[in-house]
């Protein structure tokens, strides 16, 4: 054979050779092997225990997301530290021994911090005995002196308890005051120092001006028609307060 046909018949094979190569690397035999698919999820025993759709989740946050502030630790919108507190008052005095009247005055208060304060007061009440009149008209002379009863007090003042009331179409801030201290009212049938205790309500309607409920137990030895014993006379009062800044 001659030179030329052999060269061309050696280029042939090679040629050949290399097609047979690529049939077999491209073959689905030496494929690479596809993953398999990830076993699913066993289902539930009961419907109660499969998970929310998310598209559910989704709904609820943004319904919430919508309506709804976060909420933390809010500031108070009226402070009471360090201020003085001017309180006019008036109101009911129920007696225990003698009779039912009206009651007035006032007090000065000095908050130590928002939640403790010292408070002076002045009351004026009547103090009188309406089953006097009768027992005068029989036995001819008066048995109980009437008379105007003045009430100084010392009150420590705290507030444990901020409230929010809804009125109108807007939210109204107070306190929950209590209170005890003590004093003495100055009568005739009265004997000794005089204690007090009570509760009130503070409405913070102004950064200037407040509105105050208050319920107290004014207890002393008292006298009236030939029996003396401990007493508990009962006071309620509406009052109005100035709040007046100190600067300290």
């Amino acid at each position: 054979m001659a030179p030329a046909a052999i060269h061309v018949a050696l280029v042939g094979v090679a040629l050949a050779g290399v097609a047979l190569a690529a049939v077999v690397v491209g073959s689905p035999a030496h494929a690479q092997p596809a993953p398999r698919a990830a076993a699913a999820d066993p289902a539930p025993d009961r419907p109660s225990d499969a998970p929310l759709p998310s598209c559910l989740d989704a709904s609820i946050k943004d319904e919430l997301g919508r309506t709804l502030e976060p909420r933390g630790v809010q500031k108070r919108e009226f402070l009471k530290n360090k201020k003085l507190q001017l309180t006019a008052r008036g109101g009911l005095y129920a007696g225990d021994l003698t009779s039912s009247s009206w009651v007035g005055g006032g007090a000065l208060t000095f908050w130590f911090t928002e939640d403790l304060g010292l408070e002076l007061g002045f009351q004026v009440t009547p103090v009188a005995l309406d089953l006097d009149d009768p027992l005068a008209d029989f036995f001819g002379d008066d048995r109980f002196e009437k008379g105007l009863g003045y009430l100084p007090l010392a009150n420590l003042v705290w507030s444990p308890i901020h409230t929010k009331m809804k009125i109108g179409d807007g939210i109204v801030h107070g306190d929950l005051l209590v209170f005890a201290g003590g004093g003495r009212l100055f009568h005739d049938s009265v004997q000794g120092v005089t204690f007090d205790a009570g509760v009130a309500l503070e409405l913070l309607t102004t950064g200037v001006l407040t509105v105050r409920f208050e319920a107290r137990d004014v207890m002393a030895v008292q006298e009236a028609v030939a029996e003396t014993r401990f007493t508990h006379n009962l006071m309620a009062t509406l009052g109005l307060s100035l709040w007046i800044p100190t600067w300290l």
